[in-house]
């Protein structure tokens, strides 16, 4: 991970407080990082899956949409 760099964003105290939970965060900050680290995996996770259906490999259907 490169630099850290402070920042203010508003949230929403019983998301995080869920968010933590969920993750395991010890932080709000470490929360944070988690939860955006966990989309960008899901979000290349997603693509590898679609563009394993759109070449035909395998028997993927995708099932939510």
């Amino acid at each position: 991970m490169g630099a850290k760099r402070r920042t203010s964003v508003l949230l929403d105290p019983a998301l995080l407080r869920k968010a933590r939970r969920t993750l395991g965060a010890s932080s709000n900050t470490d929360a944070i990082a988690r939860a955006l680290q966990e989309t960008l995996i899901n979000r290349e996770v997603e693509a590898t899956l679609r563009d394993l259906i759109r070449k035909g490999r395998g028997r993927f259907v995708d099932v939510y949409r």
